[in-house]
């Protein structure tokens, strides 16, 4: 949360939040974003050798377009919990810059809630999607890579941001009720 979104007790001077649940929810998304990180420069990495492979040797990694696919997807999870947290969702503020400070911070609670109710849809249903890829065995067509090994990524990247979700509307619920 940036100083704007927070009063000096909710939040230190570069605006994180200094509650411990607060600081374990942002703590806990840190950790999933340097992840997400990690996998993604091992892609791109794995993106050059490829390339340099194909040109130099024409030898490319085989299957590498598989492998981006799935540790994409799984990086776009993991980045979503701590984008909420230091509050760099897209807003369309449109029609809500000039009106007051309260009724903004009423539409972020409403947002918030909003996302954190389909983030605990979707860690849900991906936790109920993985179990039936593992059941029935599925696998990717070039390599043959088990598609459920994506889905524990989504499903707890997802139950994150639903906490963190409603962490933030009942932060600002505090701020509105002030």
């Amino acid at each position: 949360m940036y100083p704007e979104h927070g009063t000096i007790e909710e939040t230190d001077t570069i605006g994180r939040p200094t509650d411990p649940v607060g600081r374990a929810l942002l703590a806990g998304a840190h950790a999933f974003a340097l992840l997400g990180g990690g996998i993604m420069v091992g892609l791109a990495g794995m993106v050059v050798v490829s390339v340099f492979g194909r040109w130099l040797f024409s030898a490319p990694i085989f299957g590498d377009f598989e492998m981006v696919a799935m540790g994409t997807a799984v990086t776009v999870f993991l980045y979503l919990p701590y984008c909420h947290m230091r509050r760099g969702n897209v807003i369309v503020d449109l029609f809500l810059s000039r009106t007051p400070k309260r009724l903004q911070i009423f539409f972020d609670v409403i947002g918030a809630i909003a996302l954190g109710v389909i983030a605990g849809m979707l860690s849900w249903r991906m936790t109920v999607g993985g179990l039936e890829t593992l059941e029935t065995n599925e696998t990717t067509y070039i390599l043959a890579l088990p598609l459920w090994w994506a889905f524990p990524f989504g499903v707890l990247a997802m139950g994150l941001l639903a906490l963190c979700c409603l962490y933030t509307a009942s932060m600002d619920l505090k701020r509105i009720t002030r």
